[in-house]
């Protein structure tokens, strides 16, 4: 029994099924894939919807069971009686406690990436690593041409090229991250950051760094930096705090004495590398 198919479940089931078991996933959601899918939403980062998409078609293709929109629990589990049980079951997303956090303008980054909720034109964003600076991207790039348009407009000589630049860069939206630390991005891979940060000048994200969030209000967000205390004026507040493994499912099996593992997110939170290869080595150890 694998709980959960985002990027570890899948590599675990598809590990396991080579190794002869008689595997299922069971993922609560409508679909496989997980967390990959809110990475693949970001300018640029298309390659992890990719790999949801090759991790699924290996999971179909070895004929591994999937159940969609399953929750298990403890009378599940008592139910099927399975031999080895693989915890994939991920992350949630952090809500750290400031004033104001349950103001109906204020949104989880994990939602904006999945395009669940709307951000209106000034927004600000609690908090910079990966998934701040990838919210961030994503909102700044919100109504900025298309390479395709780009094109057309480039070579009918429609602009000029400073112009089009301008179009591709500036979207329609004033973005800002608050971040506590003295740098941004800092849980990216070197070359990534590197990357994230040429984008950030790019579009024009504001980073107001070494700076934390006091209170956020019904016009804005109240900031702490260096100067003092000043309101940033938003219309969204998007918190990107960071996330917390989700595997309370853990307790309960050991008490029944079933071999099991946790992997991925559920057991430390990390990078999509790591849950791919845990959820492999998982899989080839049973």
């Amino acid at each position: 029994m694998i709980i959960g198919g985002g990027a570890a479940g899948m590599s675990a089931a598809i590990a396991a099924k080579e190794r002869g078991h008689d595997v299922t996933i069971y993922e609560k959601s409508d679909e496989l894939g997980g967390q990959l899918y809110l990475a693949a939403a970001p300018p640029g980062r298309e390659e992890f919807a990719e790999l949801a998409y090759d991790l699924e078609t290996k999971v179909y293709v070895n004929n591994i069971h999937v159940i969609l929109n399953h929750t298990v629990d403890e009378s599940f589990i008592d139910q099927e009686k399975p031999d080895h049980i693989i915890l994939a079951t991920g992350a949630s997303p952090l809500a750290p406690p400031i004033p104001g956090a349950d103001l109906p303008h204020v949104v989880q980054a994990w939602d904006v990436l999945a395009d669940n909720v709307y951000t209106g034109k000034r927004v600000v964003i609690i908090g910079g690593g990966a998934v701040g600076v990838e919210t961030a991207l994503l909102l700044a790039e919100k109504g900025t041409l298309s390479a395709d348009v780009l094109k057309f407009l480039f070579v009918n000589k429609a602009e000029t090229p400073e112009t089009l630049y301008k179009l591709a860069t500036q979207g329609t939206k004033q973005v800002t991250v608050i971040e506590m630390i003295e740098a941004i991005g800092k849980d990216f891979g070197k070359s990534t950051r590197w990357g994230m940060l040429q984008d950030v000048k790019r579009y024009g994200v504001e980073s107001k760094l070494t700076s934390k969030a006091l209170e956020i209000t019904p016009t804005g967000i109240k900031v702490e930096t260096g100067q003092g205390i000043e309101e940033i004026q938003a219309d969204t507040i998007v918190m990107a705090a960071g996330s917390k493994s989700v595997n309370d499912l853990a307790a309960v099996i050991e008490a029944k004495k079933i071999p099991f593992d946790v992997i991925g997110d559920a057991g430390k939170i990390g990078m999509a590398f790591d849950a791919v290869h845990q959820g492999y080595a998982a899989g080839m150890n049973i």
